[in-house]
């Protein structure tokens, strides 16, 4: 019996009571995952769905672009819609202003125009009294004996030429000058012989003019030249 034994102890032993690595591994990989690798797992495939957008919601689409050039190019129609108003606007405020500088200056004018107006108006009225105050002292130089009447008389004529003048009044130059007909009125015409013809020889209304502008011609006598074939 113990030959039995020792000649059995020299086989070689079964397998069926050893694991191999293998088969450790094998088991090992097909064990369930521990809950916490599951709710690790869980949250990151969580997070990557939060983050992704929705399909319809996707940056970038053909719809969307299209959309964003449209609202764009709309966009820059309105503005140009709105800068052209504000050109018409600030070009009509331009008109405005222009007018209305032209119109301040005309109604100046005018205001001025009508006040010289009314002054030349007096003052044709006042030419009578010097004409009468220069007759009065032609005629006082030759008959009048007293002095003090004299130079009274001048002295009143002084102050109104003087007054006069100071305003704009300028006598017309005559005796010696060229007939002008839009200075002068020729009443007397003298044929003479010799000489320049329309030269003014005598002056018998003096002439005035306001501000450049004839208020009253110059009454004068003018020569006309008489040819030989005129006296035959």
């Amino acid at each position: 019996m113990v030959k039995k034994r020792k000649a059995g102890a020299g086989q070689e032993p079964s397998t069926s009571g050893r694991v191999s690595e293998g088969d450790r591994r094998d088991e090992k990989e097909g064990e369930a995952p521990p809950a916490q690798d599951i709710e690790e797992t869980k949250e990151k495939e969580k997070v990557r769905t939060d983050s992704a957008p929705p399909e319809n919601q996707m940056p970038g689409t053909v719809s969307e672009v299209v959309a964003e050039e449209e609202m764009g190019r709309e966009i820059e129609r309105q503005i140009e819609e709105e800068r052209d108003l504000a050109q018409e606007y600030l070009d009509h405020l331009q008109r405005l202003q222009a007018e209305f500088a032209n119109y301040r200056k005309r109604a100046q004018r005018e205001i001025l125009e009508a006040y010289d107006h009314a002054r030349a108006e007096l003052i044709c009225k006042l030419l009578p009294v010097m004409d009468d105050l220069e007759r009065a002292i032609e005629s006082l130089d030759s008959s009048c004996n007293n002095e003090d009447t004299l130079k009274g008389v001048r002295l009143i004529y002084g102050k109104l030429k003087s007054a006069l003048y100071a305003e704009g009044l300028e006598a017309i130059e005559c005796r010696g000058k060229m007939f002008d007909p839009n200075f002068h009125e020729a009443v007397v015409v003298t044929k003479v012989k010799e000489g320049a013809d329309s030269q003014i020889i005598k002056d018998f209304q003096k002439g005035y003019t306001f501000k450049g502008k004839l208020v009253r011609p110059s009454k004068v006598e003018v020569t006309q030249v008489q040819s030989d074939q005129g006296d035959e």
